[in-house]
């Protein structure tokens, strides 16, 4: 994860450098399918070296708008589509063959190096897999690349999208609130003087955990634009709850953690403003733990996010060094608003001028 950090602030010197803007939403969205196909799946995708995205990148986000798009319209509309291959549906038959193109792509050299014992000494996911998971084959006990690809692709769906569009909401946030990003690098030259000093150039992973106001900052993000804004869930049985509301058993409930974040009934008359300060413990000056089921970006119960704890340590690396060293100011005259997507992307491009600290 420090490696590809450092390449990510390469990539921020070099704009720094030409006096170019950078555009945020493609930037985060190559270290983070970087990052994760490395420490996934043992293979590097060398999206952060390339000036065009990734076909890969390209097509996972089209597919996710194809998708949403099938729960917006009558359901025959998208099934006559799908029949006479036009419109959405035929976009995302043209997506889907390139995502699988590229994760079969993924599973054959993470097979290989497998194979070959080229793999690193932290075993990857599909390794993990292999070993463990008896669903990985087929009835002829031969490896089902299909139940990999599946894999491959939840993965992706977790460890790419979710981090980048945290880091970009994160930026946005501080561009309404100075004041926070000034609080921010005050903590961080206090904790780790010798980041700001130049000595290192990423911190370490117990380096950033002293930071208690930016896990604050970054939280109070998470709250505010949480990376999946609705989760549905099947009603099993006749329920009604605490606000009389009744459910009837077969229903699809749909949960806005968006929205959620927004009830004044639960986080209060300020519920609406990004303000860290709401998550820091006057008393102990430690960060609040708050339930998940009222801070509910990363779900609740037993489908709570297995990569929470990753998600949050990769944030606090790459902020933090960010942070550091550069000052970043978004670009005005920009419309910004969230995509049409699964998860609460920022719509199109998200640039912002680099400027060193």
């Amino acid at each position: 994860m420090r490696k590809h950090a450092t390449a990510l602030l390469n990539v921020f010197d070099r704009s720094s450098e030409k006096g170019e803007a950078i555009d945020l939403v493609k930037i985060f969205n190559s270290f983070t399918i970087e990052t994760f196909a490395e420490m996934g799946f043992g293979i590097e995708m060398n999206c952060l070296d390339s000036e065009e995205e990734h076909d890969f990148q390209s097509a996972f986000d089209s597919a996710q708008r194809m998708v949403v798009l099938r729960y917006q319209r009558p359901s025959f509309v998208w099934k006559l589509q799908r029949l006479f291959g036009i419109g959405a549906e035929k976009q995302l038959k043209q997506d889907i063959k390139v995502i699988d193109d590229t994760v079969f792509d993924i599973i054959s050299k993470a097979l290989a190096n497998r194979q070959n014992q080229k793999a690193t000494d932290t075993p990857n996911l599909v390794s993990i897999f292999l070993d463990r998971a008896e669903d990985a084959e087929d009835e002829d006990g031969n490896i089902d690349p299909v139940f990999l690809r599946d894999m491959v692709v939840n993965f992706v769906f977790a460890g790419r999208d979710t981090t980048a569009q945290a880091m970009c909401w994160f930026f946005l946030n501080l561009s309404k609130r100075p004041e926070v990003a000034k609080k921010l690098r005050e903590e961080i030259a206090t904790m780790i003087p010798e980041l700001v000093e130049g000595k290192i150039k990423v911190p370490t992973m117990e380096q950033v955990q002293q930071l208690t106001y930016l896990e604050a900052a970054i939280k109070e993000s998470l709250r505010l634009y949480p990376a999946v804004p609705t989760t549905l869930k099947l009603v099993e049985e006749d329920t009604l709850l605490s606000d009389g509301t009744f459910l009837r058993k077969g229903w699809f409930a749909v949960i806005s953690a968006y929205a959620l974040a927004r009830a004044t009934h639960v986080w209060g008359p300020d519920a609406t403003e990004y303000k860290p300060e709401r998550w820091v413990d006057e008393t102990t000056g430690k960060v609040r733990n708050e339930s998940a089921f009222k801070f509910f970006s990363f779900n609740a119960g037993p489908r709570i996010c297995l990569g929470m704890n990753l998600a949050m340590l990769e944030l606090k690396l790459v902020l933090t060094s960010l942070l550091t060293r550069y000052q970043l100011d978004l670009v005005p005259g920009q419309t910004i608003t969230y995509d049409n997507a699964l998860t609460l992307a920022v719509k199109g491009e998200l640039f912002a001028n680099v400027n060193m600290q």
